[in-house]
């Protein structure tokens, strides 16, 4: 076996609606339905500008006894970020400015990479990677 890379990020919410639209509006993914996950249980799909599955959303509260130890907003201390590739560094940093989020830069261009550091919705600690600037 050979492993390639990332395939996608789970992430257990108890506001589906907000961290859906907080994947929408600041990092532009597109939200669609997941016919995979099992009836009853809410979740979406987040995809990037090609169409390929980035971040699965489940609703924790649709899903009786499966994740009832989770708890979304809290420090999973093991799994400290989720890190993307992306471009537009600049437009980025406009966006995050003008919907006022809280973000921090982490200047990497000594090897060509600037990093957005942020925080979703359920504290999930997200690193945006830019090797276009």
């Amino acid at each position: 076996m050979t492993v390639s890379g990332i395939d996608h990020v789970n992430i257990l919410t108890d506001d589906l609606e907000k961290t859906a639209s907080f994947y929408e509006t600041v990092l532009g993914l597109t939200r669609s339905e997941n016919p995979a996950i099992a009836s009853g249980v809410a979740g979406y799909w987040m995809r990037d500008v090609t169409g390929a599955p980035i971040v699965h959303l489940i609703d924790r509260g649709t899903v009786s006894g499966r994740y009832d130890a989770y708890r979304p907003g809290e420090l999973t201390n093991a799994l400290h970020h989720v890190a993307l590739r992306c471009a537009g560094f600049a437009a980025m940093c406009a966006r995050l400015d003008e919907l006022g989020c809280t973000y921090r830069v982490n200047d990497l261009s000594h090897i060509n990479i600037m990093q957005i550091n942020l925080r979703d919705p359920n504290a999930v600690n997200l690193e945006l990677n830019f090797a276009d600037t």
